[in-house]
């Protein structure tokens, strides 16, 4: 039996072996090939589409307005591939989601996996394909 208790919840959260963390970075998914499969696990590949924070709202530089600006709400976020995974932090790294640093360099902003939802699933992986079918029902 686990622990109800918050602070062993995050303790055994963070100290949790990498491959139990891998597991835990998922989002919804709205892929139209697999309707029936809730969420699913991020990998790089996949297209995601931007929900929350600034990189889901339209307007996030300050010409734009944009939500902390006062400006209105967005309708849609940024759509695009995931380049990188970070599994220690639960961090992923989207295409175009980046800002410059001190020397003029393109450097990526992490992003939660709650933030994301994955709207087009890689078809790299036949394995994983596979998997995914068997959750969706099958052939029915």
């Amino acid at each position: 039996m686990s622990s109800t208790k918050p602070n062993k919840q995050r303790k055994n959260a963070a100290k949790a072996p990498i491959h139990t963390k891998r597991k835990r970075i998922r989002a919804r998914c709205l892929d139209p090939a697999f309707p029936n499969v809730r969420n699913v696990t991020i990998r790089v590949g996949d297209i995601v589409s931007v929900h929350r924070g600034d990189w889901g709202n339209p307007g996030h530089d300050k010409e734009e307005g944009g939500k902390r600006l006062g400006g209105t709400r967005g309708k849609e976020g940024i759509e695009a591939n995931v380049i990188g995974v970070d599994v220690r932090t639960g961090r992923i790294f989207v295409e175009g989601v980046s800002h410059s640093t001190a020397e003029s360099k393109a450097e990526g902003i992490p992003l939660h996996a709650s933030n994301v939802v994955v709207t087009k699933i890689d078809d790299g992986d036949v394995v994983r394909l596979k998997k995914l079918e068997e959750r969706n029902g099958g052939d029915e």
